[in-house]
């Protein structure tokens, strides 16, 4: 056990915690286990018939375009192989973990496909061979995207079936990527477009020991904004350790920063720290929305040193200082799972509770609201205002989520995917260990049987209602006989935690936003019981944030809340709603509601809007404010009853 790592850390040399293995924990009970449930009896499955499916998804048909074994035309995206690719990496997961020979199956008859579409010398993206095109002609073919989402799918697959089939193409293509790339020939410099591959590379050389590809992985890091012609879009107009702003494309430059991190760990090199911490904190304090949403923009500019005449096009970005629209957030699904990669290798790196913070905050606010309840329909943009059927309708937007063997399944790929292999891993992210102990980042309900960087097991069960109820009992059911700490996350909003170990008051600093340290020699059946308080909280935005000024975001626990049409009086509109600020809203489970939530009850005064029509402006009319019951639901839960208005943002009377 434990050498089926998700992220295999367990000799970099400068990481703080090491990743634990996939077969190591398990879910059990709860929401995150219903999840995974849902994961691998739902969605995997969907969207493998999606993908095998010629006349819907033609993903598989293009490699088989690609190999010779089909005649035809390619369709789809230029990154249409990741669909296959990530979903090999959650099958391989949810396969090792289930005993499901039918996932094997598919898995082994894809990879035969994928085998007979690599050129002899290592080359594989459908999108281009399928078409019979020149190689490395456009950035935006995505060649090196595809193949790294081939690694990093091979590296996972390898770790979980012990297989080598998918792993030998992934070394060819390796191979290849390091005779081209290594030598930064000025004409490729700007291939990296979505850098995914710098991951893959670095994951290569974790597998197999060959240095050559973490040479491959820093070749990439190093090449951003190293030659001229970059753009803001791809983060290259700017070398990586000069770099003081987040700007452009949400995923690439979230996959940029997460490869990074992973670097960081294998050389240590102080210069890619100190970049990423410093642009860890330019987003955080400046253009991260309060669900996490990392993307203001469809598509705007990216302006530096007040130059507008030198601005570059980005699309899919992160905006200007503060600049948080709501209605029209674009919050790509995509740009929150990268974020979660890029803080999960930050908190290895570090070690600190901030990362895993940002991780539990992004994962049920900015990732969640991306699939639908039925685990089988998705968004890819996640606004925090939506007006229903008036909303207008920019870049992958949609009225309602994308449904299940619906147009347009050939172009709306990616999200999908990358939802379907966060959850499917999820549970690799929940602990980890280093020389001290064990380490509780996520909580639901789980086991876990840890191997110890100093020997020995320690065998835990969690068990927990949470993220409704912030009650957390971990049962020790083994332990070595040394003195081992556990490291409990106390979130950021968890003001007055308690800890106990046995009944009796922890000697711990439970302080939020850190992790309280409990060492001791611990013995099968002892108990550690973390109580997190879960009040209602009311929070506002930085005053330059003008889209949030005078309102509100209500959140409780780890959840950001929502106000939803179908939770209003007859008649009554998401916009006439205003709370106060001691609004009272009181928790209320409701076990049959949207897969059942925890609601916020209370009542709001509703300012009627009046009459708006053929006018832009008007006097301020006298106020007939009127209090009137509401209930408000998890963010994550929203656009799951057809239709709908919804805001995130309140006025505040």
């Amino acid at each position: 056990m434990g050498t089926r790592r998700l992220l295999d850390n367990s000799a970099s040399p400068h990481a703080k915690l090491r990743a634990v293995g996939l077969d190591e924990v398990r879910w059990t009970e709860g929401f995150w286990a219903d999840r995974f449930r849902q994961c691998a009896a739902v969605t995997l499955p969907h969207l493998w018939k999606l993908a095998a499916d010629p006349d819907w998804g033609h993903a598989l048909e293009n490699l088989r375009i690609a190999a010779g074994l089909a005649e035809g035309t390619f369709a789809g995206t230029h990154w249409q192989d990741a669909w296959v690719y990530k979903w090999i990496e959650a099958a391989s997961v949810v396969c090792a973990l289930t005993g499901d020979g039918i996932l094997e199956r598919q898995m082994d008859d894809a990879i035969t496909v994928i085998a007979a579409a690599q050129q002899p010398d290592g080359y594989v993206a459908s999108q281009v061979t399928a078409r019979g095109w020149e190689r490395f002609q456009d950035p935006r073919h995505h060649e090196l995207y595809v193949m790294g989402h081939l690694i990093t799918a091979a590296c996972i697959h390898h770790r979980m079936t012990g297989k080598g089939s998918l792993l030998a193409v992934a070394r060819r293509a390796g191979d290849y990527l390091c005779r081209t790339f290594i030598e930064r020939d000025p004409a490729l410099a700007h291939f990296p477009l979505n850098p995914s591959v710098i991951m893959a590379a670095v994951e290569l050389y974790r597998t197999t020991g060959e240095r050559r590809y973490l040479k491959l992985a820093n070749a990439f890091i190093d090449g951003r904004g190293a030659a001229p012609g970059g753009s803001d879009l791809n983060q290259d107009r700017v070398p990586l350790r000069e770099e003081t702003q987040v700007v452009g494309h949400a995923v690439f430059f979230t996959y940029l920063y997460a490869g990074a991190a992973d670097a960081f760990m294998e050389t240590g090199d102080p210069t890619l720290l100190e970049a990423l911490e410093r642009l860890w904190e330019d987003l955080t304090r400046k253009r991260i929305y309060v669900t996490g949403g990392v993307c203001a923009l469809h598509r705007g500019f990216s302006v530096r040193g007040g130059n507008v005449w030198s601005a570059d096009d980005v699309h899919e970005a992160a905006g200007p200082d503060f600049h948080l629209p709501n209605a029209t957030a674009y919050n790509e699904t995509c740009g929150q799972v990268g974020s979660f990669m890029w803080n999960w290798r930050m908190l290895l790196a570090t070690a600190r509770a901030r990362c895993a913070d940002l991780m539990e905050w992004t994962l049920y606010n900015g990732i969640l609201p991306g699939i639908g309840l039925d685990g089988a329909s998705w968004f890819y943009t996640n606004p925090l205002r939506w007006h229903g059927r008036e909303h207008e309708l920019l870049s992958q937007d949609a009225h309602q989520r994308f449904q299940p063997g619906t147009p347009p399944a050939r172009h709306q790929i990616c999200c999908p995917t990358n939802l379907l292999r966060t959850f499917a891993e999820l549970h690799g992210c929940a602990y980890s260990t280093s020389q001290e102990g064990a380490w509780m980042h996520l909580y639901g309900g789980s086991e876990c049987d840890l191997g110890l960087p100093r020997g020995g097991r320690i065998r835990l069960r969690q068990e927990t209602d949470y993220p409704w109820d912030g009650e957390v009992l971990v049962r020790v059911e083994s332990a070595p006989e040394a003195e081992c700490t556990l490291m409990l996350r106390i979130p950021r909003w968890a003001e007055g935690t308690e800890l106990s170990v046995n009944g009796e008051p922890a000697e711990a600093d439970a302080r939020p936003g850190s992790y309280a340290a409990l060492r001791r020699r611990w013995c099968a059946a002892d108990e550690v019981r973390l109580s997190m308080p879960m009040p209602v909280r009311l929070i506002e935005a930085h005053p330059r944030v003008e889209e949030a000024r005078h309102q509100v975001a209500v959140t409780r626990g780890p959840l950001v809340y929502c106000l939803e049409s179908p939770d209003l009086p007859e008649g009554m509109r998401v916009s006439e709603a205003c709370l106060l600020r001691d609004a009272g809203l009181t928790p209320a489970l409701e076990p049959d509601l949207l897969g059942g939530v925890v609601v916020l009850e209370g009542q709001v005064l509703r300012v009627p809007e009046g009459d708006w029509s053929a006018r832009l402006y008007r006097p301020v009319p006298p106020a007939e404010p009127e209090w009137m019951g509401v209930r408000l639901i998890p963010y994550y839960a929203w656009a799951n009853r057809g239709i709908s208005e919804m805001t995130v943002w309140l006025p505040i009377a």
